[in-house]
């Protein structure tokens, strides 16, 4: 448990029961880091590109990691994804941390749509506590381990 510490996470989720079970889980396997929730597709573009209601915000700095889910209201995961990609190919600072689709779609259309727009990885919601500690431990020992989870800021 030791090295799964100093994370940051970002969860980008509207519905409250996921946030709250993603929460339980995450404060028993990760130690002294911090999750922002952000609730919709358009709030997290606010968020990573610090304008209108987060134009003050402090700057994330560390190790970063962002929980995408697909189906949101107002602007969906993969529009996000299109949206970062866009500004990527457009000379905009693109986005340096990894992106998890965590959705509970396990249809092979969102799978491919999300890798292709540049999604990490993408993982299906697990449907209970026990598979989703499992899931999500399994995943940051992975990318602690592989490297994917570097210092960057957004």
């Amino acid at each position: 448990m030791e090295q799964l510490s100093d994370i940051q996470v970002i969860y980008v989720e509207d519905d409250e029961v996921d946030r709250h079970i993603f929460e339980l889980v995450l404060n028993k396997i990760l130690v002294n880091s911090r999750v922002t929730f952000i609730h919709n597709g358009e709030d997290f573009l606010d968020f990573y590109y610090r304008r209108n209601s987060y134009k003050n915000r402090e700057l994330c700095q560390g190790k970063i990691i962002i929980f995408l889910d697909i189906n949101m209201p107002r602007l969906s995961g993969l529009d996000v994804l299109k949206k970062l990609s866009d500004a990527q190919i457009n000379g905009i600072e693109g986005l340096s941390p990894p992106i998890i689709m965590f959705s509970a779609s396990q249809r092979d259309v969102d799978i491919s749509e999300s890798k292709r727009l540049g999604a990490t990885e993408y993982v299906v919601k697990p449907f209970s506590y026990q598979e989703m500690k499992a899931s999500l431990s399994a995943l940051f020992s992975r990318y602690l381990q592989s490297g994917k989870l570097k210092e960057t800021s957004i």
